[in-house]
């Protein structure tokens, strides 16, 4: 038995066949998923067209029969539909920070908070079409409006969906994770001006519909569930110990996710709901690998400067894991680098910082190591808030290509969380675990075995 997972993130798209009887990955293809270029600076858009022709060439590409399907990826970000289920606008991210921009003397964010009491981080679907409201931005012929992974299994199954899983629906913004339902004060004065549709809410795991077009070889009439969110969908995918792990990902941005019953959720964290089993309490740093990126590119306009030539990315990152590794510890821990270089959710507008600087150590090994440190910092810091809820955390469960690929996080990971870490030696665990939900959907799995093939998979203790 063979299941596909569609991952649809901010930087690249991929499909994943995995073999639910071995825990094999069959076939991965990936696309990269560019940004559209925007006169204004805090937009951050990418098109939903190029999205779903990029899906479409993927699956396309996939020989193996499938017999179950989900998609997941990004969350909080919208786009506009019309009464075909077309697309007619580009999807605003969960980057976009449109709504701390000031109209008329005031933020979107800071209006919406004056009339309803609600804070909302800039990006979230609610906020970003009550920005998008005040600017005249949403298009005349919009009847909808809906997030990527809604948009793209609508269009894989031939319908427009009309609900949402709980993973995704949360993530607009305004939404009572334990109640399940919207706050109707923030929907009154979200749509004051203009009525659209928008998902209500799937049970978990339920099925939205089957694929029924030819696709590779006997790719047809695949039942495909309601889309996931990538942070549910890479725990459900990576952890098979919920109880006693939590999960660390180290992406564009970086999260740790920790399972528990309770409903009492720290108020810098945010409390997801996971298939009805329990919560995750989420803490989201906006820059993580981004930020180490960022100091890429910095060194590397120096040494090209320098030697008056272009250099490879993967040069100057060699050269910047040399460089950690043969810094003096003492001096790196006196340089502190905070990598708060997209702000937070609650602050958008803080940014990154270097403090401590003396005349010896602002050095490139210690700039490097301090960035990797600054970065594994923001997150660990969660776990003071979490205070006894982190208490029966036993190990890490660390995935991403930051960690994968570069030992200075998995070493900063184990040294300021003191607990085992097992790095997840696996492209894309949302794409695993939305094939594992897909399956769990269509019935050909229990939750119970998918956390087996999962144990199987990465390996956990």
């Amino acid at each position: 038995m063979v299941s596909l997972g569609i991952d649809i993130g901010t930087t690249n798209v991929s499909v994943t066949a995995l073999d639910l009887d071995t825990g094999e990955i069959l076939e991965s293809y990936s696309r990269p998923n560019k940004r559209l270029a925007s006169d204004d600076e805090y937009a951050y858009l990418q098109d939903p067209h190029v999205i779903e022709e990029s899906v479409r060439l993927l699956l396309s590409k996939i020989k193996t029969p499938c017999r179950s399907a989900a998609v997941t990826g990004q969350v909080h970000g919208i786009l506009y539909y019309d009464s075909n289920g077309s697309a007619i606008s580009p999807l605003y991210t969960w980057l976009d920070r449109r709504a701390a921009e000031v109209i008329d003397g005031e933020s979107p964010q800071d209006r919406l908070k004056r009339i309803t009491g609600t804070t909302m981080p800039p990006g979230y679907g609610l906020l970003t079409h009550y920005t998008n409201s005040l600017i005249n931005e949403v298009p005349n012929e919009a009847v909808g409006m809906t997030g990527i992974l809604e948009y793209i299994t609508g269009r894989l199954i031939g319908k427009t969906l009309d609900k949402a899983d709980s993973s995704c629906i949360s993530l607009f913004g305004a939404y009572d994770s334990v109640g399940l339902q919207n706050d109707q004060k923030v929907l009154q004065e979200v749509f004051s001006k203009r009525s659209l549709k928008f998902p209500g809410t799937a049970e978990p795991f339920e099925k939205a519909g089957d694929f029924a077009e030819h696709i590779g070889e006997g790719l047809r009439q695949v039942p495909f569930a309601y889309p996931v969110g990538d942070n549910q969908a890479g725990f459900f995918g990576l952890v098979s110990k919920p109880e006693t792990s939590c999960l660390i990902s180290i992406g564009t941005s970086g999260q740790i996710s920790l399972f528990s019953p309770s409903t009492e959720c720290p108020v810098s964290m945010e409390l997801r709901p996971f298939f009805g089993q329990g919560y995750l309490h989420v803490g989201a740093s906006l820059s993580a690998g981004k930020s180490y990126e960022v100091l890429k590119d910095f060194i590397k306009s120096i040494y090209e400067q320098a030697a008056g030539s272009e250099v490879a990315d993967e040069k100057v990152f060699d050269l910047m894991k040399d460089s950690a590794h043969e810094l003096d510890l003492k001096e790196a821990a006196s340089l502190k680098v905070t990598t708060k270089f997209n702000g937070t959710r609650r602050e958008p507008d803080v940014r990154g910082a270097i403090e401590n600087i003396s005349f010896n150590n602002l050095k490139l090994g210690n700039l490097v190591q301090g960035t990797v440190d600054g970065i594994i910092r923001e997150l660990h810091d969660y776990t003071y808030d979490l205070g006894s809820l982190f208490s029966p955390v036993q190990q890490i469960i660390a995935a991403g290509s930051s960690v994968r690929k570069n030992e200075l996080f998995s070493e900063a990971l184990e040294k300021q969380f003191g607990l085992q870490t097992i790095i997840a030696d696996i492209d894309d665990g949302a794409a695993m675990g939305a094939a594992l939900i897909g399956a769990v959907s269509a019935e050909l799995i229990d939750v119970e075995t998918a956390q087996s093939l999962v144990e199987k998979i990465v390996g956990t203790a």
